[in-house]
């Protein structure tokens, strides 16, 4: 082979290899693109609309991109950020980064800001489900930091020992 040839054959050889490196354009949530967009676009249409906001983060957390969600929960209008809905989707965009102690701590907000009885949930921006879902989650995350474990997802036997501990026994009441 001539140098010609060897130098046409490493040419063609660069030209593969720096057409599969990164920095080509990709969608950071290609998974669900169509529902983020139009999440997306709902809320920069509506900043103050709770809902949107809430739906957006937890579509980025679906889409494994905790940060997104974060920086959606942390862009709501300051109005709203102490709303119970807000603090508790800013609880488990917490708990996907591994602050499991800040989560606890924003979850037992909820709970205060909410009551305890739900007679008298309605009034505060809470409804029965958020109410049930905080409950169920500051004491799963109770436990997790008795254990000692701020990231679940990064010790998976002791969370999963915590996660027994806290869900082993349901408890139902009736409401009359």
């Amino acid at each position: 082979m001539s140098i010609r040839g060897a130098c046409g054959v490493v040419f063609a050889g660069a030209v593969l290899m720096l057409g599969g490196l990164p920095g080509r354009e990709h969608a950071v949530v290609a998974s669900a693109g169509e529902r983020v967009e139009r999440l997306e676009a709902d809320v920069a249409a509506h900043p103050g609309d709770l809902a949107s906001r809430t739906e957006l983060a937890r579509a980025y957390l679906d889409a494994q991109s905790p940060g997104l969600a974060w920086r959606a929960i942390a862009e709501a209008p300051e109005a709203q950020r102490g709303e119970p809905a807000v603090q508790h989707m800013a609880a488990r965009v917490l708990i996907e980064q591994g602050k499991a102690n800040e989560a606890l701590a924003l979850e037992r907000s909820v709970l205060a800001t909410c009551g305890a009885e739900p007679s008298t949930v309605s009034g505060r921006g809470c409804d029965f489900w958020l109410l049930v879902s905080a409950t169920r989650r500051a004491a799963i995350l109770q436990e997790l930091v008795q254990h000692g474990v701020e990231d679940a997802i990064a010790e998976p036997e002791a969370s999963l020992v915590a996660y027994h501990n806290a869900t082993h026994e349901a408890r139902l009441t009736v409401v009359e």
